[in-house]
Formats: C-alpha cells, structure tokens, sequence
C-alpha cells in the first residue's frame, strides 16, 4: 500500500484531519496506529462515526499497521500515529517513509514546546533526531496541507 503522508497527532481522527487533510489527498483508507485504541472497541467505533464512509479504516498497534501497510495490494493510505514512540516500530518493521508531518502531540508541563500544538520531552526529541540522522527521514511541523512547512531540525 501506498502511504501518501505520515502524520503524528496524538487526537488521531478529527475536525483538522477529517476536513483539511483527507481532502487534499487521494486516499481510499485512514491507518490509525495506536496500542490505545487498538484495544478499545469504543475508540475504533468513535473514530468510525468521525470518518467519512468512503474512506476505509483500519485501527491497528504499531507491528500489524506496518504489516498491513507492506501488503502490495491497495491504493493510497493516510497514516494516523498516536506518538513518537511508534515510529521506530515502522521503521524496523521495514516501512520507508522520507517525511513525517507532526500535528499535535500532548501538552505535558515537562515538554518544550515546538510549535502551537506540538510538544516534545527530551527523550522524544532525541529519538526523532536519531532517525532523521540515520534513516533520512524529515520532521515537519504543519497544522494544514496549507500552512507554512517548518523542519523540526
């Protein structure tokens, strides 16, 4: 399957993805990788009513979202990451991916905080430096399709 853009947000399926992401890109599924809703049936039917019918939608924990990802079979998919520490998890199961677009992530008071809706500990910070450094992949901070792109390194 095809990933047409990588997206971190820690709110996964909402008014920002559903009305400005998605329409700019021509997706047939929305993967949500999340361990959370994963294993809560009440978050993947919340996640099912926010989305338009003709997307798919699968909501899966990091190893079976790259699975399924890797299959050759299907058209172009949105990839809904729930936080930073599932990015490796893709990587290492073999996904390629150049750039990841980072939305929203948990307000934390010991997080510095990068942009509007992006915060980042120490720890997350370092872990997305390692794998721009060896794996080439870029970080960018982005609400919109249509605002201004900022490189996180």
């Amino acid at each position: 399957m095809e990933i047409a853009l990588i997206r971190i947000d820690s709110r996964l399926i909402h008014g920002q993805v559903v009305q400005g992401w998605l329409p700019s890109l021509s997706v047939k599924e929305v993967v949500v990788v999340s361990d959370t809703a994963a294993s809560s049936k009440l978050m993947g039917k919340m996640m099912r009513m926010s989305l338009p019918q003709e997307y798919a939608l699968q909501v899966m924990n990091p190893s079976a979202a790259a699975s399924h990802l890797l299959e050759e079979a299907g058209g172009k998919a949105l990839v809904l990451v729930e936080d930073v520490s599932s990015l490796p998890q893709l990587l290492s199961a073999g996904l390629k991916f150049k750039e990841v677009i980072i939305g929203n992530t948990k307000y934390e008071e010991s997080k510095k905080q990068y942009s509007q809706g992006v915060f980042l500990s120490a720890e997350e910070y370092s872990l997305l430096k390692k794998m721009s450094e060896e794996s080439g992949v870029d970080f960018i901070l982005k609400t919109l399709p249509t605002s201004l792109k900022t490189r996180l390194f």
